[in-house]
């Protein structure tokens, strides 16, 4: 689990979270649906009653004061009408924590700063849902292709030595509309799920001449290996909006296909992606739930045993025993960053237990109560 906080995005909520549930089921078998109801939202123990936003500060910051689950901010701002654009808030402004009609209720004094000449100074930029100089290593190191975009973009022949390996001491050769003069980033495949590659990020790449059928150039700074076969491809925008609120997933479910940290197992604040994307009708600021597959239950003993699906015979023996298989649960729950047409990208934002990739996700509901 990666221990850097993540600050991110704002302030309470107070809501019933309704997990969607719909778990498919190994082997060949058909899905299993369920539904389970979530907990009401707690506020801390230690939630400040009063608070002064500070310049650093970000949203997840000052949620995670208030909030057990601090993705679920928005819902607190709801109950209060009487905020204009409640998403957004400065340094200087003051938050305070009250209670109405049982409900827990944030409400704010906004900060507002005088001129020598008496007049009201401009309040400046917002504090942003996340730290963008935390999220960078992640979503400008990373990309998403299709098979079909993939066959398009330029890529590396090699050099003259022959050698499938790159070494960047002689001249590197690149097949592609690429323009002389212009510095590149070269992306290595890492992944591929369905027809879409993940590519990452392993070094700059300067052109300095066209040939009839080919480029010619230097490697710069190569941060990892780099192989005839590499793509070569203009620095990627960012593109991450300051403020992400927070909102039920779209009605799809699917798999995490891979993860943006080199590891087995993952937990919070690791990053994702999914194999659902916009064209699922999946937007920035959704959230899913990972789930791990209920145990199955063989009921046909005197006592109830728990079938071992890595031991062959227990997975066989499924089609012919009276099996039971208990609902699936959550691990963990994701918000999705960035998008692309068949994938996106997710940060893990709680997560109860380790997950890998492979595990089934489905959308989250948020209601309020």
């Amino acid at each position: 689990m990666t221990m850097w906080r993540f600050p991110a995005i704002a302030v309470i909520g107070f809501l019933l979270v309704v997990p969607a549930t719909a778990l498919a089921t190994q082997q060949n078998e058909s899905s299993a649906t369920s539904t389970t109801q979530g907990d009401v939202i707690r506020l801390r123990e230690d939630a400040p009653r009063e608070y002064v936003v500070k310049k650093g500060d970000t949203l997840w910051d000052i949620s995670e004061m208030f909030l057990s689950d601090p993705w679920l901010w928005p819902e607190l701002w709801r109950v209060n009408d009487d905020i204009a654009n409640p998403h957004l808030i400065y340094p200087g402004d003051r938050l305070y924590l009250s209670w109405v009609n049982g409900r827990p209720q944030l409400s704010r004094k906004a900060y507002r700063a005088m001129t020598p000449e008496g007049k009201i100074e401009p309040k400046g930029n917002p504090i942003p849902t996340f730290d963008l100089s935390e999220l960078e290593p992640f979503l400008d190191g990373f990309h998403v292709l299709s098979e079909a975009d993939l066959q398009n973009v330029p890529q590396i022949l090699g050099d003259n030595r022959g050698a499938p390996r790159i070494n960047g001491m002689t001249p590197v050769f690149v097949e592609g509309n690429v323009e002389v003069g212009e510095h590149y980033r070269v992306y290595a495949r890492i992944e591929q799920f369905a027809d879409m590659h993940l590519l990452r990020d392993v070094g700059g790449m300067r052109i300095n001449m066209q040939h009839d059928r080919t480029a010619e150039g230097d490697l710069i700074d190569p941060a990892r290996e780099i192989r005839r076969g590499d793509v070569v491809m203009a620095r990627q925008a960012l593109d991450l909006p300051d403020i992400i609120v927070p909102k039920s997933g779209a009605n799809v479910d699917g798999t995490i296909v891979a993860s943006l940290n080199s590891r087995e197992k993952h937990g919070k604040y690791d990053v994702m992606v999914i194999d659902r994307g916009s064209d699922d009708g999946v937007e920035v600021g959704q959230m899913f739930q990972a789930l791990r597959p209920g145990t199955a239950i063989f009921m046909d003993e005197e006592v109830p045993e728990a079938a071992n699906l890595y031991k062959p015979y227990d997975d066989l023996s499924r089609r012919w025993r009276e099996t039971l298989n208990l609902p699936p649960q959550a691990t963990a729950e994701m918000l999705v960053l960035k998008t692309y047409a068949k994938a996106s990208v997710v940060m893990v934002v709680d997560a109860q237990e380790w997950f890998e990739v492979g595990a089934y996700f489905v959308p989250k509901q948020i209601a309020a109560n």
